[in-house]
């Protein structure tokens, strides 16, 4: 009797078959990336500008999209698994105009991969996208685009062919990141439109991401993504080796159940000075950004913005003790109930 063999998660599916369709790809996509990076630099959040898979694609910008935005992830493989409660309330979060463009750069991989099932673009549903930042060519230490490539449902064995997924570029022009969206989606043509409510829950998703407070956690203990360090090799020099597997990490989980076990339980006080009833709620979620740094060396422009997610807020709730995910130490590991 034939075993069950698992089936790869589609990112990871994606990234075999686009290895077999086109041999070498890797390597010779490191080779350009090496050569250009003698000839103009660009900024450490970006693994490598579209620019270096042109000559890969034979004059085909759909597959130069693809080769940049897997060859990027490729080398870290970060699969992301935003806990459902807490993207709920991220989608209700409004865009505030003062979100900076900048926050972007705090994105922890070159690539990642968000988990978002049933997102629904013009060309059907997907399962997850793919983002990565595109340099500036005039200001190298901005991003000009933020690129966006859905992993939409198919024939996965045609993924390489035009029309296979679909990627989207938002524009990072302006200031924040409510001009930047405003500025894609200036036409009112209808897939523009069917787009927005594709590209909306990517960015409130990669926003709390970017976050200064975002819950990240992998097997139930608080960690952090990092880029990877080059190995120096002995024939080629300093290089980048992939994971042999894809790293799932999980936002927001013990937020979540926070967020569940704080639903209203019709319960009615009155506040002791005025008298007054104060019915239980929940006080809406915001993002808000802060200044870091030392006040009376810096400037204000030249301190760094961060952002902070400020949750739904519990006013005259009965909670209660229980919470869905318990952190509780195991042997010097941290595990989630």
């Amino acid at each position: 009797m034939q075993a069950n063999v698992a089936r790869p998660h589609s990112a990871r599916a994606m990234l075999e078959i686009m290895g077999r369709q086109l041999p070498n790809v890797w390597a010779t996509h490191e080779m350009l990336r090496s050569t250009g990076r003698l000839k103009a630099q660009w900024p450490d959040w970006c693994y490598a500008p579209l620019a270096v898979a042109e000559p890969l694609c034979g004059g085909r910008p759909d597959l130069a999209f693809k080769i940049t935005a897997l060859a990027s992830w490729r080398l870290t493989q970060g699969i992301y698994r935003v806990d459902q409660t807490l993207l709920n309330a991220l989608l209700d979060t409004p865009l505030d105009d003062d979100i900076p463009i900048d926050v972007l750069m705090r994105m922890p991989e070159w690539c990642i991969y968000l988990e978002l099932p049933n997102i629904l673009t013009p060309t059907g549903p997907a399962r997850g996208v793919w983002v990565f930042m595109e340099p500036s060519h005039l200001h190298s230490n901005r991003p000009v685009f933020l690129g966006m490539l859905f992993d939409t449902e198919r024939d996965i064995a045609r993924s390489l062919e035009d029309g296979a997924m679909y990627p989207f570029c938002v524009r990072l022009s302006g200031e924040s990141i409510a001009q930047a969206l405003a500025q894609t989606f200036c036409t009112a043509a209808s897939e523009l439109e069917s787009f927005k409510a594709a590209v909306t829950p990517v960015i409130s998703v990669l926003l709390y991401l970017c976050a200064q407070n975002a819950e990240i956690t992998r097997h139930g203990a608080d960690a952090y993504p990092v880029r990877p360090v080059p190995v120096r090799t002995r024939r080629r020099g300093l290089r980048i080796f992939p994971p042999p597997a894809p790293t799932v990490w999980s936002l927001g989980y013990r937020i979540g159940a926070a967020l569940r076990a704080s639903q209203p339980r019709n319960r009615d006080d009155h506040d002791p000075g005025s008298g007054r009833r104060i019915v239980a709620h929940i006080r809406r979620a915001h993002w808000h950004t802060i200044l870091s740094g030392p006040r009376k060396d810096l400037p204000p422009e030249a301190r760094q913005r961060e952002l902070r997610w400020m949750p739904p807020v519990a006013v005259n709730l009965d909670i209660g003790a229980e919470l869905i995910a318990t952190v509780r130490p195991v042997n010097n590991t941290v595990s989630i109930e």
